[in-house]
């Protein structure tokens, strides 16, 4: 999802950021802030839903203070919304937003609310493009922690795909990602962006594994994760024919 940042950052400090990001029983507001100092993309204050004014002043905090503070620091009204918000949608579905009973649980007042957020599509919105970042950037960290060897990699993705659905965080991820693909315009889809962002690790995999035909395995990811929730019933067998696919892949490939 995103390259990591060029600052060096004391080894406790990085440490410490990695493994919140990893921890699914972590808020995802701590997460979130790992990620707003961990990473280069330009496009992080967006994936975030938090804005650029967030990110500059997380890696001012890092800066100056380490990281330990950093996650100290109790959530502000933007996250605490947010946070609020993701529960009543995983609770009780897109339908479940209601900006005045969320005004009344985060304790701000309604134009505040709604100063930041017009409607409550917008801000079911920006709940799941924040779900889906930390989503990519957890399934990329194992992936890549999986296995120095290129190759061993790509089977990785099965792993972790095949261990996500059968989680208990898998149900509250398919909740947040409901209704989003059913947007009329694909370019402001973010399932559609999640899913390129998948395709486009899965295909830099493959490149390094020096597989014949790369931005397939880039598809066959993406479309396992699009198509996760046909796992559930069927999870093992789904697993083993994805790893039989990618092996395949494997012995094809142009350098053993």
């Amino acid at each position: 999802m995103t390259g990591e940042r060029d600052d060096a950052l004391p080894a406790g400090d990085r440490a410490l950021l990695d493994a919140t990001i990893a921890d699914p029983a972590m808020p995802d507001y701590l997460a979130i802030r790992a990620l707003a100092v961990l990473a280069q993309d330009d496009r992080l204050a967006r994936f975030t839903a938090m804005g650029h004014q967030f990110v500059a002043e997380a890696r001012r905090r890092l800066r100056d203070d380490g990281a330990a503070a950093l996650l100290a620091d109790p959530p502000n009204v933007h996250e605490r919304i947010l946070e609020l918000a993701t529960r009543q949608i995983v609770s009780g579905g897109r339908g479940g937003l209601t900006m005045w009973v969320l005004a009344r649980e985060a304790d701000v007042p309604r134009r505040t609310l709604y100063n930041a957020y017009s409607t409550s599509g917008e801000l079911a919105e920006a709940c799941r493009r924040r779900a889906q970042t930390i989503w990519r950037a957890r399934f990329e960290r194992r992936v890549l922690a999986a296995d120095a060897r290129a190759a061993r990699r790509l089977l990785a993705t099965v792993e972790a795909i095949g261990d996500w659905v059968a989680s208990a965080r898998f149900r509250d991820d398919e909740a947040l990602r409901a209704g989003s693909a059913a947007a009329g315009d694909e370019r402001a889809d973010d399932l559609h962006e999640h899913l390129t962002e998948i395709d486009r690790f899965a295909t830099g995999l493959a490149v390094e594994a020096r597989i014949a035909s790369p931005q397939a395995f880039g598809a066959f990811v993406a479309t396992m994760v699009a198509g996760a929730a046909a796992w559930v019933h069927r999870r093992d067998t789904m697993r083993n024919a994805s790893i039989a696919y990618v092996e395949r892949l494997i012995v094809r490939a142009r350098v053993p």
